[in-house]
């Protein structure tokens, strides 16, 4: 069942990246990101944000870091 829900996952935001512009993306992105418990979707949908944010233009991006301060909702990973 989880492998199902990843997968739907990444399939939601293939289709969405594909159709989403500049901040549009990254805000779909942090909401994914907030909403999500599983970690390694976690882990995965923050690989897409830094990918995104890595081939934004210089002005889109400083909007984008903004959205993602003031939106994305810092989580603790526990280490052992």
């Amino acid at each position: 069942m989880k492998l199902a829900k990843g997968i739907a996952i990444l399939t939601i935001l293939g289709a969405t990246s594909l159709f989403a512009t500049g901040t549009d993306n990254i805000i779909v992105l942090v909401e994914k990101i907030n909403s999500t418990n599983d970690l390694k979707v976690k882990s995965q949908l923050m690989d897409k944000l830094d990918e995104e944010l890595e081939i934004m233009d210089k002005d889109d991006l400083s909007e984008a870091q903004r959205i993602v301060n003031a939106k994305l909702k810092q989580s603790k990973l526990i280490t052992k």
